[in-house]
């Protein structure tokens, strides 16, 4: 488990920023397989040092254990990619050219629950604890209708309880699932929003 820990702390540290701004899954797709390929580079580097120190066996270690961390993430994004409709393929001739910055990023849930929330004139406050709220009764099982958006899996993130929730398009198998919706995104979303479009 602790090892787990180091992975994960690895994955904040090197690559969440760059993940975070990809898109669409089949670019998350490559983006794994990229350091996929580059992490068992390494492995294969240490196991042929064939150095039975403390430290060579730990970095190893660690190295493995992101492995599967990064492998975890790529069968997501390939589920995402299956689950998901994606703008870039058989939707890209039905947006119009000047809507398309916007659909792409109207593809979150919360900018759809955002609009149905400022539709009944819920403060931004109120809207993100009544997205929390979605996110304890789905705790990642049970599957949540965003109104225009369709059903998804919603979480609390257990490292953030108050101002980070998870999404993703399937159920939830494991703590690494899902993607972040942090409180400052979705107030900036509710101040960007405009209900009269």
């Amino acid at each position: 488990m602790n090892n787990l820990n180091i992975a994960l702390d690895i994955w904040k540290r090197q690559y969440e920023t760059d993940f975070a701004l990809l898109d669409t899954p089949q670019e998350q797709i490559e983006f794994f397989k990229d350091l996929l390929i580059g992490n068992k580079k390494k492995i294969t580097e240490l196991e042929e040092e064939n150095m039975a120190s403390t430290e060579n066996q730990t970095k190893l270690s660690n190295l493995e254990d992101l492995q599967e961390l990064l492998l975890s993430k790529l069968k997501i994004a390939r589920r995402r990619l299956e689950v998901l409709p994606t703008y870039e393929t058989y939707g890209v001739q039905k947006i119009p050219t000047e809507l398309s910055s916007e659909n792409t990023h109207s593809r979150k849930p919360h900018i759809f629950f955002i609009g149905h929330q400022k539709n009944l004139r819920i403060p931004k406050g109120k809207a993100w604890i009544n997205f929390k709220s979605l996110a304890t009764e789905s705790k990642g099982e049970k599957e949540i209708e965003i109104h225009e958006f369709g059903k998804i899996y919603l979480k609390r993130n257990s490292s953030d309880l108050e101002n980070t929730v998870l999404w993703s398009p399937v159920k939830f198998e494991s703590s690494k699932d899902g993607i972040q919706i942090s409180k400052t995104a979705f107030d900036k979303a509710y101040d960007r929003h405009n209900t009269d479009i």
